[in-house]
């Protein structure tokens, strides 16, 4: 089973709408998927992300399913976004933000709690619907699995599901990661006796841009 993660293209914030160069680029990466097979389209309730998912739909003749969860929330110190801080408010002290502990009160990033939650559940709730039940650090197989589904949405809410699916600390995600409009993220699940593990192959790609 593979898993698409798929930035939306170039926004008209303004508007939560896209920008010519965004329109353009969703329409080169339906293109490019045109000969992937898709089991099933998902996308954020944010305009941008919609019109970005629209082309890959009408090419595919699918009907994407909204989710809340995908809708973009910014998680904020004061005024700065958390995913554009600076290296050294994660990175300047004597030891590394922890998997198991930088959303804790005392963490690195206790306001990224709610989102991180709240992705996670999600995403949780969506693979079970597919097949696989979270178990501890793992995911169970219960049932036959698709071929590939694909999630249109934003870098936040992107870079915070690979965070709980590779189980990553979310401070340093945001901090050695970028993902541009249209990137399209990929994770492979792979199956063995019965539990599945999501392993991330492609990061960020933009060769849809370039087809």
């Amino acid at each position: 089973m593979e898993i698409l993660l798929i930035r939306h293209g170039n926004p008209d914030y303004a508007n939560d709408t896209l920008t010519p160069k965004g329109h353009d680029e969703a329409a080169r990466l339906a293109r490019f998927l045109a000969d992937t097979p898709l089991d099933a389209l998902y996308q954020s309730p944010l305009g941008r992300a919609c019109d970005t998912c629209a082309y890959t739909a009408q090419a595919k003749g699918m009907t994407p399913v909204t989710l809340e969860w995908l809708r973009e929330v910014g998680i904020k110190r004061e005024e700065l976004y958390l995913w554009n801080a600076p290296g050294q408010l994660f990175l300047g002290g004597d030891t590394l933000p922890g998997y198991e502990d930088w959303l804790e009160p005392q963490g690195a990033m206790p306001e990224g709690r709610e989102q991180y939650l709240r992705v996670a559940q999600g995403m949780d709730a969506l693979l079970a619907s597919h097949g696989l039940q979270k178990e501890g650090y793992l995911y169970r197989v219960t049932a036959p699995l698709p071929t590939r589904i694909a999630l249109f949405a934003h870098h936040g809410v992107i870079v915070t599901a690979l965070s709980y699916l590779l189980h990553w600390p979310l401070p340093l995600v945001f901090v050695h990661t970028r993902i541009d409009p249209t990137g399209l993220t990929r994770l492979v699940v792979q199956e063995h006796e019965g539990w599945a593990a999501p392993k991330l192959v492609t990061f960020n790609s933009l060769a849809h841009l370039h087809y």
